[in-house]
């Protein structure tokens, strides 16, 4: 390259990034007098640096030739020489590096200092060639990126394809809700943005030279796009595809407690299982066709490669099909048919190939996994109450297997009248519909047990009496004779007791070593004639098991609604919890059983017994929430008909908007949702006494009722929501004076009151003056907020306006009141690296340690953004630096991945002196 090269240093992404993110070291080498050495754009082979490559470009001159020697510091000699730059290596040939024009900058403090640009970066590049990019090297959307910068010699095409994008988005404002249109039109865009990538002269001459580099710059292309458009491409996919998405997750979540041994999985592949599903789990965080793709394939590996005894087992197709499905059912994921249609439809640049590539087997594999799930072999019938009322059912077609039952072979052969009639027997019958059976010997056994009390009372007599000649069952004689005595009910005796009356006479009330009754086993298997006949007989409807669950809950989950309808009907507790705090209507909503969620509501309803439809589970979910996540239509549209609130939160601080993945769901729950606006009339006297109630249930319909009781006014309603959008301008506007007027502050006496808080008696002066000149100016109530939950805290934090901060603050203002996301005021004053106010809201009281609905707190975001200032301003309020957001990463761990050096070293600095 000859010496007439120009570009403008202060553009170059490599000095922008040493001076924004290395700070300290970018002034030492300025006091220093060091030279900075900056390679040409185009040259470097990525655009994330590391501190060595700083290192390595920042030349320190020697004591005795500084003219001509210097050293990096990376400890490498450097000498020049007609305006050449030759490096020494450890190993090989120096390395060269010609220098095409030497600038002079000045700082602020009119210091000088010199920057030279360079031909070729003064380190080793990791790729030499251009046409070694092979595919296997795009593995991510930054690999991608990369690619189309540095072979592109500039972020020309990345700027040119995220315009078009842009104009894409801005020109089909509502996608097409149908997947061959919606293909056509994002195919349309591919080629237009791979059109542009063509034109660039760099990029078409080097695909020109290696078909490898072209496929490349297609696939590059491609996730780059999608990358840009795929939040507003993804929903209208789900969209597309919720009917089968919803019957999916219907099939999955009855499928929910499979076990490996149930697919016939292989025993060593067992300890691979969590590895594979945990990669598996996270594809829903990828955003490219690419990184998708490669997701499933490192799960695969995850199984595929396992080490027995230092041999590697290779396992067939045949192995790891069931794995996966296996994977699949367990992954917790709501949307695996949009996945797989993303995947199918709009991978265009492997569309014409025809050469059965990786891509085209991972992609065929997800689908016969999804189709074996989706044909019901693994869930069994669909409908299973009436599988079981056949006319013509047998013993034999219900196990059509073609192996004979144990159970067929037990009940053939065995004697009802022996003493094989053990619990786990009874649990056979029940499983086989065996009503007349299970119904005779649980009557006779309930005699017989009815008549323990005084066969004891018997043996009583005939021991003291010396005569047994008259005893009919010589084995309860023994077992009594081995008590301490007859009528001992000491624990010993009494297990003695109890594990014979077990072993041979298993009543209704007799419990396997799981705490499950016969009822439990009815209802299981959903057996309405059983189920009725054990409540005939005095069945306890609300036993509970190992894991607090009552029949009603088995009957939920199973979609049995016959049995539930038996058991709502003889007193089973319709709001009963289990040990993860899920009703029966969270159950049958989970597993998308709508008769049973009709049968519940409904029942309610006509018995007028209260079912709970916000209730709540461990997990802060309700009912609406499990609707909304796994794409349940009908049963979102029927909780919110009844009553459902889709703007409650759970313990994430996720709402059912947060949840619903496609815009089916969304517009059920926009469209049934109330206006949020409607809470302005009640005021704050109002909510604190309606706050007093205990049940926040309770509290929140009393509020509604509040409301809706003030409906007629409804020309103050529209003037509240005014003022709202009113003040929040204003102080976008940054207007403070006229955001206090909308509000009625008066801001002059705020003033004067601020001057005059110097003159306090002390600090914590509480006299009548000095409460005077610190008290709230105003009954506005400043914590009101627009339907997105931002107050006027969050937007005069989040625009950095502290004085105001203070007035809001002085009114009452919740300085950790949070937004939609769950983002407090603080939370924005970071993102915007507002140093003055997150000191102020940190002084009133403001929760450094706050999470929003990411999991991600003020230090986070901060690490995130790379902003210095407010990192340092929050390390000297000592935050907890050891959080993990949602995507389990510390503060560190984020800086880190994006690379922001100087609040690397000061979070590290930080916890060093702790």
């Amino acid at each position: 390259m000859d010496n007439g090269y120009d570009e403008i240093l202060s553009d170059n992404p490599f000095f922008i990034e040493l001076k924004n993110e290395y700070t300290n070291l970018f002034q030492h080498c300025i006091e220093q007098s060091w030279i900075i050495c900056v390679p040409r754009i185009g040259s470097l082979n990525t655009r994330v640096f590391t501190i060595e490559d700083f290192c390595a470009h920042l030349l320190v001159p020697n004591d005795e030739l500084p003219e001509t020697n210097y050293s990096t510091l990376t400890e490498k000699q450097v000498t020049i020489s007609n305006k050449v730059i030759t490096v020494e290596l450890a190993k090989g040939l120096p390395l060269q590096s010609h220098i095409l024009f030497e600038e002079t900058f000045y700082t602020e403090d009119f210091i000088k200092y010199k920057v030279w640009c360079i031909e070729t970066p003064l380190e080793p590049a990791s790729i030499t060639d251009d046409h070694a990019i092979f595919k296997d090297y795009l593995t991510s959307i930054n690999d991608c990126i990369d690619l189309l910068w540095t072979q592109a010699a500039g972020r020309q095409v990345l700027d040119q394809i995220e315009h078009s994008v842009h104009m894409f988005m801005k020109k089909h404002s509502s996608l097409p809700v149908a997947m061959s249109p919606l293909r056509d039109i994002v195919s349309e865009l591919y080629t237009q943005c791979l059109q542009i990538a063509l034109q660039n002269r760099c990029l078409r001459e080097k695909s020109k030279a290696c078909k490898q580099v072209l496929d490349n710059i297609k696939l590059a292309v491609e996730c780059y796009m999608q990358h840009l458009l795929f939040d507003f491409l993804f929903k209208t996919i789900c969209t597309c595809c919720a009917y089968e998405d919803s019957h999916l997750n219907k099939k999955i979540r009855n499928m929910s407690d499979i076990q490996l041994r149930d697919l016939d999985i292989k025993k060593e592949l067992y300890h691979a299982v969590p590895k594979a599903k945990q990669i598996l789990s996270k594809i829903n965080s990828y955003h490219t066709v690419l990184e998708k793709l490669l997701c499933i394939k490192q799960a695969l590996n995850a199984i595929n490669n396992i080490d027995t005894s230092n041999n590697i087992v290779l396992l067939t197709a045949d192995d790891l099909l069931p794995v996966f499905v296996f994977l699949v059912i367990k992954s917790g994921l709501p949307n695996w048919y949009s996945q797989l249609t993303f995947m199918k439809e709009f991978h265009f640049s492997g569309v014409g190939k025809g050469d059965g590539d990786q891509s085209a087997f991972l992609i065929t594999t997800l689908e016969a996994v999804i189709e074996h799930i989706q044909s019901g072999a693994l869930a069994g019938p669909p409908d299973p109450e009436a599988y079981y009322y056949e006319s013509n059912l047998t013993e034999e077609n219900i196990n059509n297997n073609q192996r004979k039952s144990s159970l067929t072979e037990s009940i053939s052969t065995s004697d009802t009248n022996s003493r094989d009639e053990t619990l786990e027997y009874i649990f056979e019958l029940i499983k086989a519909n065996h009503s007349e059976q299970v119904q005779s010997i649980l009557q006779r056994n309930q005699k017989y047990l009815r008549n323990i009390q005084q066969h004891q009372t018997n043996i009583l007599k005939v021991t003291l009496n010396g005569d047994t000649s008259n005893d009919d069952d010589e084995n309860d004689v023994d077992i009594y004779n081995k008590l301490c005595h007859p009528l001992c009910n000491c624990q010993r005796c009494c297990s003695k007791i109890s594990k014979n009356v077990l072993k041979t006479s298993p009543t209704v009330a007799s419990r396997d070593s799981h705490g499950l009754t016969a009822l439990h086993i009815a209802c299981i298997h959903g057996k309405a004639t059983i189920v009725e006949s054990l409540i005939d007989m005095g069945s306890n409807v609300n036993a509970t098991d190992v894991n607090e669950c009552t029949p009603l809950h088995y009957a939920s989950s199973r979609g049995h609604q016959n049995a539930l309808l038996l058991l709502l009907h003889s007193g089973a507790n319709i709001n009963e919890t289990n040990i993860d705090k899920n009703t029966p209507l969270h159950l049958s909503v989970n597993n998308g059983h709508m008769n049973c969620v009709k049968a519940i509501i409904y029942f309610a309803e006509h018995s007028r017994k209260k079912v709970i439809i916000n209730c709540v589970n461990e997990s802060g979910n309700t009912p609406l929430h499990l609707a909304s996540k796994w794409g349940y239509e009908g049963i979102a549209r029927l909780l919110i008909e009844n009553g459902a609130e889709p703007s409650l939160p759970n313990k994430n601080n996720k709402t059912a908007f947060d949840y619903a993945h496609n815009l089916k769901i969304l517009n059920v729950l926009k469209s049934c949702t109330p206006n949020l606006y409607e809470y302005i009339h009640i005021t704050s006297t109002d909510i604190n006494t309606l706050n007093h109630k205990s049940d926040d249930s309770i509290s929140l319909k009393l509020k509604k009722l509040y409301v809706k009781t003030n409906k007629n006014n409804s020309s103050n309603a529209v003037e509240n929501l005014k003022l709202i959008d009113r003040i929040l301008q204003a102080i976008s506007y940054g207007d403070v004076k006229l955001a206090c007027f909308y509000m009625n502050i008066n801001y002059e006496a705020f003033v004067d009151n601020a001057n005059s808080t110097k003159a306090l008696c002390h600090p914590l002066c509480e006299c009548t003056a000095c409460k005077k000149k610190c008290e709230a100016c105003t009954d506005f109530e400043v914590n009101i907020s627009d339907s997105f939950g931002f107050t006027p805290l969050h937007y005069a934090a989040r625009y950095g306006l502290d004085e105001l901060c203070n007035i809001l603050l002085l009114n009452k203002a919740n300085v950790n009141c949070v937004n939609k996301k769950g983002q407090t005021p603080l939370h924005l004053a970071v993102l915007n690296n507002h140093t003055i106010v997150i000191r102020t809201l940190l002084d009133n009281g403001a929760n450094i340690n706050v999470i929003d609905s990411t999991g991600n707190t003020p230090l986070h975001d901060a690490s995130e953004m790379g902003h210095i200032g407010a990192t340092k301003v929050l390390l000297s309020y000592n935050p907890d630096t050891s959080m993990l957001n949602g995507s389990e990463k510390s503060s560190l761990a984020v800086a880190k991945d994006k690379v922001h050096l100087t609040i690397i070293d000061l979070i590290e600095k930080h916890r060093s002196k702790i």
